[in-house]
């Protein structure tokens, strides 16, 4: 090596930063739905709207085309045309101009289905037929509409007899022998849906999520149009949640079943009715539900591999299907889950489905639909969205889509073009203008969510086939919406709790997951994760080859232990048949109990931050570790805590303003808190952290409130901007006199000139704001306030004698958009399900009071040491 570039390496290492921030990606980034309306896309705007989306923050798309706006119709694109697939392609190549992604919803609304399936590929329904017939008496029976899968008589005694060549023209007509018979048959039913909100050209049968075969010749004009010159590949191919009502059936069913289960459906009719004991009931209703999600499992494996086969990846929201929602969420490459109106910590354990899926088989990013219906339209807060934003990273989240932005070109009046459900991202939604700071954060957080690798503790196995055998009749689905009852009441669920509450992170894994699970050191490997032990919570129904591979794993030097007292039955294929005891030597611990059972004989660690009510989740780096953490506690936090990883410094980062610096690690690490703030620790275990030093603001005396004259002017917005005015006491901008600031949505800006005696280090306190706020001190930037705690470092900006203080603050949407309705402007003008409002009816804002909105303060100035 020449000297002159030795010293040069030499003088990059002696100035390397560990308090840096994770390189930027464009997946590190937020990306967004982008509802194509109508597909009434054109080149000029798609660029315009790229371009804005880049400048914002943003990092990608994914395209989803719906119904389109009314009036608009010569716009409309049908889907997968040349035209359509023109737009697409410059959509892509302009993406990769501006160094984003995109991603295509393989299909339009939702879920798969279109014009070209035909019915015998569409979804089916099931019906049952149950019926009681009389020795030597005629018997008469109108079938439902449909194809008769199974048709037989039983008798009290002896065997069942095959009906299917007494139906003519949709009825039974027999005579049974001597004797009392019971009647069981299947009628099933194919093209029962249609495509919900589908684009121009989209509108068809939903597809049969039960068929491979379907899937495949789905798939075809999506080859053609994307096999078209220059056309580009997606990053990623999506597939929306679970929505194929009705469907419990598909034409390959009995013969998938005999192979998987061992037996013929159709000879264990009575008790797939709830005819006999509850244990064959249950076993083969369970087989039925179980059949079925290993067939919508090959499906969605269908559509990876072709996808694989293109060079594009998958995406995939598995929950609301009927089958194990690990196994579906693990074929995709990016698994998506989502979160729909609110936000609750009891929802964690229904997040981690997906990231689960995604740690165990070393996926590296999981997404997640995020901000649905997080409120009211155009009444969502900044503060509501990092509360969400936040939650879903605890979930295991680290690649964030929003719901979303839909497309809308220059020429349509103000809101624009609109989708049914909040939370409007877009230009017009009111959260735009100083969307470039959350979008900060959100890169921030999701830059160290994104690096190094899962750390878990624990591997807690999900007993699905408990929840298969509940012995009810029909097919569940396991949704965001009905958790309270599939999953919440269960034994796994509060397992999953405890742990959580306890500080003790965990994944779930599956049966077919634990075949790929390795032993090393004690520890079990799966994908890039390691894991101190497996816990096995209650279950009644655990497969025979579940309780071998637990054995073998044990075997093999692997810390199991069961929360349970009681001998595990284990579950033959053939009915009635009974349940062998399992796993005699693996420890037993009380079943309520999962955090004692973890951590009993030292294996698994607590983190002492969950006792503080803080709430984190941890990442493993090459030379450390980072946990992301979030103040959930209910007030402030101001303490030293003690990791439970090792480590010999560590750096701490605020994913809000950027700020770093190397910790003091003497006697722990302090951190000071305001109530939902987030911070991110990244830790070094083999070297002392160089960098510049974190301090916290200590507080030096009393605030000091910023008092005068306060002039406000509005520079951006509508319906029209109103007159300026001043004011000594801060308020919200709809209290003055006028219907012009009470209808109003945009910017105001706040001037206030005050006098220092001498040049004081302070924090900026701008009190309430409603809703985001521009700061800048002596006509410098100090920052952008995006959600509470509404307080900015500003001691290197304040200057002896006269300061200008100027607070750009602008409000949500909602103002403006109460005012349309009640002049009765148009404005929506959608088909299909045109607009609505939180609970799906007619949208109306006319009788809304304006929301506060402007600085509200009190402003003060905290003086800090």
């Amino acid at each position: 090596m020449r000297p002159a570039l030795a010293l040069l390496l030499l003088a990059s290492l002696a100035c390397a930063d560990d308090t840096a921030w994770p390189t930027v990606t464009n997946e590190a980034k937020p990306w967004t739905r982008w509802w194509w309306l109508g597909s009434g896309v054109d080149a000029k705007n798609l660029t315009s709207e790229l371009e804005s989306f880049s400048k914002a923050g943003l990092g990608g798309v994914e395209i989803c085309p719906i119904y389109g706006a009314k009036g608009y119709e010569d716009r409309d694109l049908p889907f997968l045309s040349d035209k359509w697939t023109a737009a697409y392609a410059h959509t892509a190549k302009e993406a990769a101009r501006l160094g984003m992604g995109v991603d295509l919803t393989t299909g339009t609304g939702w879920p798969f289905g279109g014009p070209w399936v035909e019915e015998k590929d569409a979804s089916a329904s099931l019906e049952n037929i149950k019926a009681k017939a009389e020795g030597g008496k005629p018997f008469s029976l109108a079938l439902p509409k449909g194809k008769v899968e199974a048709l037989s008589a039983w008798p009290d005694q002896g065997e069942p007899v095959d009906l299917t060549s007494q139906v003519k023209d949709g009825k039974l007509e027999w005579t049974p022998p001597a004797g009392n018979w019971r009647i069981h048959g299947l009628v099933t039913k194919h093209a029962i849906q249609k495509v919900k909100r589908a684009a121009p050209g989209g509108a068809g049968w939903v597809l049969d999520p039960f068929s491979p075969a379907a899937i495949e010749s789905y798939l075809k004009p999506f080859s053609a149009a994307l096999d078209r010159p220059d056309v580009p590949e997606p990053r990623a191919h999506f597939h929306d949640s679970f929505e194929y009502y009705g469907a419990e059936w598909t034409d390959d069913l009995l013969a998938q079943f005999e192979k998987l289960r061992g037996y013929d459906l159709r000879s264990q009719l009575p008790a797939f009715h709830g005819e006999g004991d509850a244990e064959t009931i249950a076993r083969v209703r369970a087989d039925y539900r179980e059949t079925l999600s290993d067939l919508h499992r090959e499906y969605l494996a269908k559509w990876h591999d072709w996808a694989k086969e293109r060079g594009s990846l998958t995406r995939n929201q598995a929950h609301g299907s009927p089958g194990n929602l690990l196994d579906h969420y693990a074929v995709a490459d990016i698994p998506e889950t989502e979160i729909f109106r609110h936000v609750d910590e009891a929802q964690i354990p229904m997040l981690q489905f997906a990231s689960s899926a995604a740690h165990v088989t070393g996926k590296k990013l999981v997404s997640a639909e995020t901000f649905t219906w997080l409120g009211e339209h155009f009444q969502v807060t900044p503060a509501q969205l990092k509360e969400a934003a936040d939650f879903v990273w605890l979930g295991g989240v680290n690649h964030i889509f929003f719901h979303g932005i839909p497309y809308s070109p220059e020429d349509a009046p103000w809101p624009g073009w609109l989708f049914y459900a909040s939370t409007h991202m877009g230009p017009n939604g009111g959260l735009w203008k100083d969307l470039p700071a959350f979008t900060a954060y959100m890169t921030r957080v999701q830059s160290v969510l994104q690096s190094g690798k899962p750390d878990a503790e624990v591997l807690l196995y999900f007993p699905i086939h408990d929840i298969w055998s509940d012995g009810s009749e029909g097919l569940p689905l396991f949704t965001m919406h009905n958790q309270d009852k599939w999953l919440q009441p269960t034994e796994f669920y509060q397992a999953a709790m405890d742990l959580w509450k306890a500080g003790i992170p965990c994944d779930f894994v599956s049966d077919r997951m634990l075949d790929d699970i390795k032993v090393e050191d004690a520890q079990l490997i799966s994908g890039k994760a390691r894991y101190r032990e497996l816990l096995i919570p209650p279950c009644r129904h655990l497969p025979d080859s579940t309780a071998k591979r637990i054995e073998a794993l044990q075997q093999q030097g692997a810390i199991i232990k069961l929360l349970s007292r009681q001998s595990f039955g284990g579950s033959s294929r053939a009915p009635g048949m009974p349940a062998g005891a399992r796993l005699p030597s693996i420890p037993r611990a009380d079943p309520g109990d999962a955090k004692s059972a973890a951590v009993k004989d030292g294996t698994a660690c607590e983190e002492a931050l969950a006792s503080l009510g803080i709430r984190f989740i941890r990442r493993t780096l090459d030379d450390g570790h980072a946990y992301f953490l979030v103040n959930s506690s209910g007030k402030p936090v101001d303490a030293k805590i003690k990791l439970a990883r090792s480590h010999q410094s560590a750096v701490l980062l605020d994913p809000m303003t950027g700020k770093s610096g190397v910790a003091e690690t003497k006697d722990g690490i302090r951190l000071v808190l305001a109530l939902g703030e987030s911070r991110i620790i990244r830790t070094y275990s083999n070297k002392q952290a160089e960098g510049p030093r974190w301090t916290d603001p200590e507080p030096a005396g009393t605030p000091i409130a910023l008092t005068g004259m306060w002039k406000v002017n509005f520079l951006d917005g509508g319906p029209a901007l109103p007159a300026a005015f001043e004011t000594s006491a801060l308020g919200s901008w709809t209290n003055q006199a006028g219907d012009a600031y009470q209808n109003f949505s945009g910017t105001a800006l706040y001037r206030l000139e005050f006098d220092l005696q001498e040049k004081t280090p302070a924090l900026l306190d701008l009190g309430e704001v409603d809703h985001t706020a521009k700061v800048r001190i002596n006509g410098k930037d100090a920052g952008t306030c995006w959600a509470p705690p509404h307080r900015l470092d500003v001691r290197d900006l304040l200057v002896t004698g006269k300061n200008v203080l100027e607070v750009e603050v602008t409000n949500l949407a909602a103002n403006r958009i109460a005012d349309l309705d009640r002049r009765k402007v148009p404005w929506k003008a959608f088909h299909e399900i045109n607009f609505v409002n939180i609970d799906y009816k007619n949208f109306d804002a006319s009788g809304w009071k304006p929301l506060p909105s402007g600085l509200l303060g009190p402003v003060t100035l905290v003086p800090v040491k």
